[in-house]
């Protein structure tokens, strides 16, 4: 179950009551709201600071000193190519917009464990950071190591047209736990990544690393993730989160594990190709584990594997393979699922040592030898 800190109550009740007033943070302090546009575009961002790279060994240190002075509440402007010999790091309460995706490049010179990473997460914080922006920009990782591309520990993020290719790691990762291993004692919640493009990424496209249960109630919404090495979206803690009008295709692992669904929306994604090249192992187009208390659901998505499976390997397109605790609720509605061969597996149901409740309807199961299946402490209906 989720428990928020009395602070983050009143800021979402605050929030869906009035989109005019500031909000209080789980710190306690007082930020601006950072809005998602009504048109899922980034909003036009007044520039209060800037600063222009020049593609050389300069430009981490004129970045950085750039942001270290800036003003809370600061729109930083950057431009150009900015040649990254070292990681930089961010300041809460403040936005970071490029001129384009192209317009503004920052690229990776050298080994760092990140690009771009939160100051709350480099400085041991043991509370979330405040909120930031980043937007119109690309990300480009050299390929090498394990260097992860954004690493947030604030809420209220928003990160949008955003493009972050080739790294070692994982392309953004949005964490409750600190550079030290530490996790944070409060929440970190309702942060957006929408409209942004993560390929080719060594590990996980999007990663939500949640030790505890603090990176709840965001929204990762109209984004393409490709070519990840592991899992496109990977969280392990789903609870809260809308995924929904992403397309994933040719990632190596599952399109979307989502552990802990808990008032989960996995809504109108495109999954192409998951589990990729992969000669063992059991692979999902969407897969998780349920919580027991607060249903879920998973509605009119299309999966498909149009690049063919490997012999050695089994695919389940939509799973559910445990409930945690209590009795696990879900509606699996609407779906298309599109399998390759008959040792596939359409839908898949299993409480575990625990109980699991779905209604599963008005799903098109094609080219799969196994429709659906449900095992252990499950309840099957159509619904009402």
């Amino acid at each position: 179950m989720r428990a928020y800190p009395a602070a983050v109550v009143l800021s979402i009740a605050v929030i869906a009551a009035c989109s005019s007033t500031s909000t209080t943070s789980p710190t306690g302090q007082t930020s601006p709201t950072i809005r998602p546009s009504a048109t899922g575009q980034p909003q036009t961002v007044t520039v209060t600071a800037s600063v222009t790279c020049r593609d050389d060994a300069s430009d981490a240190d004129r970045l950085q000193q750039a942001i270290n002075s800036s003003r809370p509440g600061a729109a930083i402007g950057i431009k150009g190519t900015c040649l990254l010999t070292k990681g930089i790091s961010l300041l809460g309460d403040r936005t970071y917009v490029g001129a384009s995706r192209t317009g503004t490049v920052l690229r990776q010179d050298g080994d760092m464990g990140y690009v771009l990473a939160s100051s709350s997460y480099l400085d041991n914080s043991s509370t979330t950071g405040q909120p930031l922006a980043i937007r119109n920009l690309t990300v480009e990782c050299s390929g090498s190591g394990s260097t992860d591309g954004i690493i947030t520990l604030n809420w209220q993020v928003d990160v949008q047209a955003v493009d972050v290719r080739n790294c070692g790691g994982s392309g953004i990762v949005d964490t409750n736990t600190a550079a030290n291993g530490r996790a944070i004692n409060n929440t970190s919640v309702n942060s957006r990544f929408e409209n942004n493009f993560i390929s080719d990424s060594g590990r996980y496209g999007f990663e939500v690393h949640d030790s505890d249960n603090s990176v709840t109630d965001g929204y990762l919404v109209n984004n393409q993730i490709a070519s990840s090495g592991a899992d496109a979206i990977h969280l392990d803690n789903a609870a809260g989160w809308n995924i929904s009008g992403n397309h994933l295709y040719s990632d190596g692992g599952d399109a979307i594990y989502a552990s802990r669904l808990y008032g989960t929306t996995i809504y109108g994604n495109h999954i192409e190709d998951f589990g990729l090249r992969q000669a063992s192992g059991t692979w999902y187009g969407i897969v998780g584990t349920a919580q027991g208390g607060m249903g879920s659901t998973i509605f009119n998505n299309t999966i498909s594997n149009n690049k063919g499976e490997s012999a050695g390997a089994r695919y389940i397109y939509i799973g559910v393979t445990r409930t945690n605790y209590g009795t696990g609720y879900l509606s699996v509605t609407g779906n298309i699922v599109l399998g390759v061969r008959a040792g596939d597996v359409g839908l898949s149901f299993d409480g575990g040592a625990n109980k699991l409740s779905v209604a599963s309807s008005g799903n098109k199961v094609a080219r799969a030898g196994t429709a659906s299946r449900h095992d252990r402490n499950t309840t099957l209906t159509s619904g009402t």
